[in-house]
């Protein structure tokens, strides 16, 4: 339960997540370098290290149901994180940006989605426990993602139309060129003007808070419980960069990917509105609804078949050009 966790758990977590932040900062981004394929799958196989390290230490530290709804948050956040790479790599196509500056940007990004997690984790369990009833307006959001996902895709995605990014443009003059991953340069006329290098910024730390929102309501059908919640997302956000440049290799292997990850949306969207109903209006629900297990389960199998159907089922040309995209 949330007591067995104190203000020193939250402490040493936290500063473990500096701590590793830190080394992902100083040695994967010290030139700006490219990741390799061989070199993304070794990182990605670290940071899930990393994440699994942490599971065990909530097993033994909580209770084996904390342990299960980490495992089973962490899974759904992560391919949350996996599907929002790919919209990562329409801002990155649609600025230009270099490949050697990618992972500097990404870092950002990273960042950027901690901070919005935080926030949104902090005002939704306010809001949570005011208003009970939200989570039904939670759990209607979260079938409509799943929808989303499933028949829009990314489709609504244009970076070009970012509202901060369009703003930012009529006061502050911006050059053509990359200079490094500076955000600022001078022009000929000694001028201070922008980089196209700190639009990216903007717009991943723009697009991190939509996926914050799209984010937590997921989390909260599967815990109320404020560090695991926290605990689940920090985790999965902090091997993204890695993963992007292995995605980015091996993009058609998870084309199936969004349509299991809606039809686990909307699951927990069902979930959570009959769990609150149920609350609401005093009636019971059969026992097994209720296992972090069976949600474990479910959802692992979906994510499992859906990777299967990818490798099973021949990929179409429009899977082809958009693999040739990430390159």
């Amino acid at each position: 339960m949330a007591e067995n966790f104190t203000l020193t758990h939250w402490i040493f977590f936290n500063l473990i997540l500096a701590a590793l932040l830190v080394l992902d900062l100083k040695v994967l981004t010290r030139n700006s370098r490219e990741v390799s394929m061989k070199q993304a799958a070794w990182l990605t196989a670290f940071w899930w290290g990393v994440a699994t390290i942490c599971g065990i230490w909530i097993f033994t530290t909580g209770s084996t149901d904390q342990g299960l709804n980490y495992t089973t948050a962490f899974v759904v956040e992560k391919a949350l994180s996996v599907d929002n790479l790919f919209v990562f790599l329409v801002i990155f196509t649609y600025f230009g940006l270099p490949k050697g500056a990618r992972l500097r940007a990404l870092f950002y990004g990273i960042i950027g989605a901690l901070i919005a997690r935080a926030i949104f984790i902090a005002i939704g369990l306010s809001i949570i426990s005011a208003f009970s009833w939200v989570l039904f307006l939670l759990g209607a959001f979260l079938v409509y993602t799943g929808y989303k996902i499933a028949f829009l895709g990314d489709s609504e995605v244009d970076p070009g139309q970012n509202p901060v990014v369009r703003a930012f443009r009529k006061f502050m003059p911006v050059t053509d060129q990359y200079h490094g991953h500076n955000f600022f340069t001078r022009l000929p006329n000694g001028a201070k003007a922008a980089t196209p290098f700190l639009l990216v910024i903007i717009a991943l730390g723009t697009t991190d808070i939509i996926f914050a929102i799209d984010s937590i309501p997921t989390v909260f059908g599967i815990t109320k419980d404020p560090f695991i919640v926290w605990s689940s997302n920090a985790m999965a956000v902090l091997g993204l960069r890695p993963l992007f440049f292995l995605l980015s290799g091996l993009v058609q292997i998870f084309r199936f990917l969004q349509y299991g990850l809606a039809l686990v949306l909307v699951l927990i969207g069902i979930k959570m509105v009959l769990e609150e109903a149920a609350h609401t209006f005093e009636f019971h629900l059969p026992t097994l609804m209720e296992s972090p297990f069976l949600s474990l389960a479910v959802i692992s199998t979906i994510f499992a078949l859906a990777i299967v159907l990818s490798k099973v089922i021949p990929a179409s040309p429009e899977n082809h050009l958009k693999s040739e995209a990430a390159e």
